[in-house]
């Protein structure tokens, strides 16, 4: 990101990234965006199934070379906004929490980075007619 002084950025809209993997391979992780001077908005993840059972889906967000992370059990078709906590993930870093309310999620919105990449995948053994969708809305600074 340049730091130059007088000159002036702005954060550049841009679509929603979207891994909409029908049937996914089961500890493949997909990538949902790779991209420089990030400003996360949200990320939601979703899971659907035949049987209509929980499945384990992990979410890794990898910001200025530190990695988050969060494994978690989803039900079947029910959103999860996924958010950077305080509390520690595998290794020990700080990780990513995730829950069904945009009220929570919202309170933790405005995730910056130089470098960002968000992965996902699953860790169950996927059901009849498997869905895994991961959702984020992000924008970039943009030099004028």
């Amino acid at each position: 990101m340049p730091r130059a002084s007088g000159q002036k950025f702005w954060l550049q809209d841009h679509d929603t990234d979207v891994v909409s993997e029908a049937p996914p391979v089961q500890n493949t992780w997909y990538e949902v965006f790779n991209a420089q001077d990030v400003r996360l908005i949200w990320c939601v993840i979703t899971q659907s199934n035949g049987e209509t059972v929980v499945k384990d889906i992990e979410v890794r967000w990898t910001i200025d070379g530190n990695v988050y992370f969060i494994s978690t059990s989803l039900d079947n078709n029910t959103a999860n906004w996924i958010f950077r906590t305080r509390a520690p993930s595998t290794g020990g870093t700080a990780g990513l929490g995730a829950t069904d309310s945009t009220v929570n999620a919202s309170s933790f919105v405005d995730k910056r980075g130089l470098s960002f990449k968000v992965d996902v995948r699953i860790t169950s053994v996927p059901g009849t007619n498997q869905t895994l969708l991961c959702e984020c809305v992000r924008e970039t600074l943009e030099l004028t």
